[in-house]
């Protein structure tokens, strides 16, 4: 049986219970207060201010230009403030409009960046369309697509971290051109954050160092002993053809970080341990399918854990770096490289080394598959620069067991190593050889003899096939990742800017801009 409000206001007075239903009308009022649907900037202003634990406020339907979203109002661990789109992907922000995050326990759900491009604060290196200022902030079901500055130069994040404990998570990003990565991590203050089951699909190419698709800073960026760290988690996330600078897809430059499960699709460049120490990279899987400039693993510094990783169709596998020596000059034309940033107490001057040496490398159960060069290269880029850079110090003490390394066309090297050279004066430290066992080198040749008596070479088996070896690994496809309206949008074949090229510049020939570098 259903009341009118008035019979029912009379039948309460009568048993004296109207005292009662006026603080449960305002108790009702109070709880739908929380769900705050929004149809303009301004109103949309106004619920930002507001804010507070539980309230969600829902963005309708329709396109918004030039918001500046500042939010300093959040919520709690469990009931965070949150700003979603009343239906996802529908609530579509262009023009100069950004965010930022400025307080804890924020979540930002199902909005749609489209064809904007952020005012930027030349003061600030940290300009971005989507900024963490604060801690334990989400960003999920979110999508920046083409969301670029009229000049290549132009310097901004799509994401930056700027704060401790936030995610990024099934988020859709295409389409990036300008300066900076397309996400990064702040150096100080920013620990365990994390990028998990996003898709990261057609960043094109163009020369600039620092356009990586993630950069993680943190302590150990400036070779600062391993007492701290980042601990920034890359997991589950799908980097199809995601070329970005061509040299770094992901780069960790900083201690105790992990990049878990991902999937790369002809992409150039490789995921990359550049600095730090204690990093991990498990279970990735990285399909070159034979793109000019794609690339494997790479790593620096000491204590890596490389593990259960699969490459195939790259133009290398895994190369493990030299690292550099900067105790003295060991020619008359070497300068020791300073930052500012890297000055303290115990590191007067800023010196850096360009690479760190790596150490204590555990490098285990990985597959390399038809590469165009080596499989596994010790001690690359040995004497590179000499002698403005010092890069002489070879990989020691490291784990180098059970990985299979396939050349299919069975004519190729698959391990080599640099050797030391004689006329290069003593370091005056002993070397720690490093340990190879339990390898299988199929159908290649090795070519590095401290690796000779731990790698065991066989042919390639009749019958063996790229698809059976890769049985015990899936890769990612774009149905894995990214927000489900995407997904949805996709399936009907309704999301025609995932493909639209506009975003390539194409300002000069890969030839040209290479000579420019």
């Amino acid at each position: 049986m259903t009341l009118h409000f008035c019979s029912m206001l009379r039948l309460m007075t009568q048993l004296n219970a109207l005292p009662l239903l006026v603080i449960g009308l305002c108790l009702v009022g109070r709880l739908e207060a929380k769900d705050i649907i929004v149809k303009n900037a301004a109103e949309l202003k106004a619920a930002i201010a507001g804010g507070g634990s539980g309230v969600t406020v829902k963005v309708a339907k329709g396109n918004y230009k030039d918001i500046k979203f500042i939010i300093k109002v959040g919520g709690s661990k469990d009931a965070p403030f949150t700003i979603m789109a009343e239906s996802p992907g529908e609530a579509i922000f262009s023009g100069t409009t950004h965010l930022e995050i400025n307080a804890k326990h924020v979540v930002i759900d199902g909005l749609f960046f489209y064809k904007g491009s952020i005012e930027v604060n030349p003061e600030d290196r940290e300009n971005a369309v989507m900024k963490f200022n604060s801690d334990f902030g989400t960003i999920r079901n979110c999508a920046i697509v083409d969301y670029n500055p009229m000049e290549f130069k132009t310097e901004y994040y799509w994401v930056f971290c700027n704060g401790s404990n936030n995610t990024v998570e099934r988020c859709y990003f295409k389409g990036k051109n300008n300066m900076q990565p397309l996400i990064g991590n702040g150096i100080e203050g920013c620990r365990y954050n994390a990028v998990r089951e996003c898709y990261i699909k057609n960043i094109p190419f163009d020369v600039g160092n620092g356009r990586e698709g993630i950069r993680v800073w943190g302590s150990g960026k400036f070779d600062e002993k391993p007492t701290d760290g980042a601990y920034f988690t890359v997991e589950g996330n799908l980097f199809d053809h995601a070329d970005g600078e061509g040299t770094e897809i992901v780069s960790l430059k900083s201690n105790f970080n992990q990049v878990l499960n991902n999937t790369v699709i002809a992409t150039k460049g490789c995921l990359n341990i550049r600095r730090g120490s204690n990093n991990t990279m498990k279970g990735n899987i990285i399909l070159g399918e034979g793109a000019e400039g794609a690339q494997g693993l790479r790593m620096s510094g000491a204590n890596h854990v490389v593990q259960g990783n699969y490459v195939s169709g790259a133009e290398y596998g895994i190369r493990v770096s030299c690292g550099e020596y900067t105790a003295r000059s060991l020619t008359k034309d070497f300068t020791p490289k300073e930052k500012s940033g890297a000055k303290s107490a115990k590191n007067v001057t800023g010196e850096v080394t360009a690479y760190p040496q790596v150490k204590k490398l555990n490098l285990s159960n990985n597959v390399i598959v038809g590469c165009k060069t080596s499989a596994l290269e010790m001690g690359s880029d040995y004497k590179k620069h000499w002698p403005d850079n010092q890069m002489i110090l070879l990989p020691e003490d490291c784990d180098i067991a059970n990985n299979r390394f396939i050349d299919v066309d069975g004519k190729g090297v698959a391990i080599e190593g640099a050797e030391i050279d004689p006329h290069i004066p003593s370091v005056g430290k002993k070397f720690v050889p490093n340990r190879f066992k339990g390898n299988i080198v199929m159908g290649g040749k090795v070519r590095y003899q401290p690796a000779e008596s731990g790698c065991k070479e066989v042919a390639l088996p009749s019958g063996w096939s790229e698809k059976k070896e890769r049985a015990n690994f899936k890769p990612l496809t774009a149905a894995d990742v990214g927000p489900e309206w995407i997904i949805a949008l996709r399936d009907a074949k309704k999301f025609p800017m995932e493909d639209d090229r506009s975003c390539y510049r194409d300002t000069a020939p890969d030839e040209k801009k290479k000579k420019n570098k």
